[in-house]
């Protein structure tokens, strides 16, 4: 009986104590919430915003237990652009590495710990570009590569306190393309279906939203991902998925990021900090 008294005044203490979560559909920031999500992914005045992110890629084979592949690190220009018609363009381009777990530095070479088979992991650079409607609905564009379904979209801002939490779900299922001539490594072969699930949340003060839009919205954000395995991993039709569990920071000049990740960005794509196409 004691126990349960005890049980029954923590748990009044602590309803007490939570922090109202402002309805999303009453909040004066779901109003606008493209405009809040240029900001706090963007730079003002359309200029591009540099994000640094690290964290883990994971696999997972079905009925097995995850296992990490990788640290993550890597470095973004993202630009929004408002148009007249309400519209929001969003271009990104980034680059990333497969870094050693231990070590840090980039496994160029890497054993694949549930297969035990070698693999030549493909550091990536890669872009992409979305038109995003008024109400948060995204729209690729012409040029990108086609898919068998696709979705994607700003959530609704979520307000805590002086705390914004707004994301992007994007969410898609392509035919890989087909190669010119036969792979000659069947386990690279991913099969006839990839599948992709984006899933990013941006942080940010209301304070320095409520301010005007030239001015500079500092943010975090946390990401995490479930997709298809990359050829190079030679898991081949394994059933499964790989998963990012990323964090990261908007940056104001692109000296911020670490020093290690900066020297490696300048050796492997030379000039890129300086001219990212974006």
């Amino acid at each position: 009986m004691l126990e349960l008294a005890r049980r029954s005044l923590m748990a009044g203490l602590a309803a007490a104590s939570v922090i109202p979560v402002a309805n999303a559909q009453d909040s004066k920031f779901a109003k606008d919430k493209l405009r809040v999500y240029a900001r706090v992914r963007g730079a003002p005045k359309g200029q591009a915003a540099m994000w640094w992110y690290t964290g883990k890629l994971w696999g997972k084979r079905n009925l097995d237990a995850a296992v990490q592949f990788f640290r993550v690190d890597g470095f973004s220009f993202n630009r929004m652009e408002m148009q007249p018609d309400g519209t929001l363009i969003q271009k990104m381009v980034e680059v990333g590495f497969w870094n050693d777990p231990t070590t840090g530095k980039p496994a160029d070479d890497w054993t694949n710990p549930i297969t035990g088979l070698p693999c030549r992991p493909k550091h990536y650079k890669s872009s992409q570009a979305f038109t995003f409607t008024s109400d948060g609905q995204s729209h690729r564009h012409a040029d990108a590569a086609p898919t068998q379904a696709f979705n994607g979209v700003i959530t609704d801002p979520i307000v805590s306190g002086d705390t914004l939490w707004i994301g992007e779900d994007l969410i898609l299922k392509a035919t890989p393309p087909q190669p010119q001539t036969p792979i000659a490594d069947p386990l690279m072969n991913v099969g006839p279906v990839v599948t992709a699930t984006s899933l990013v949340n941006y942080t940010a003060k209301t304070k320095d939203l409520e301010a005007p839009d030239a001015q500079w919205v500092p943010a975090t954000m946390n990401f995490q991902t479930m997709g298809s395995w990359y050829p190079w991993m030679r898991m081949g039709n394994e059933p499964g998925n790989i998963m990012f569990q990323l964090v990261g920071r908007k940056l104001r000049r692109s000296d911020e990021m670490p020093l290690a990740l900066q020297a490696l960005i300048n050796e492997r794509h030379p000039g890129f900090l300086e001219n990212p196409g974006v």
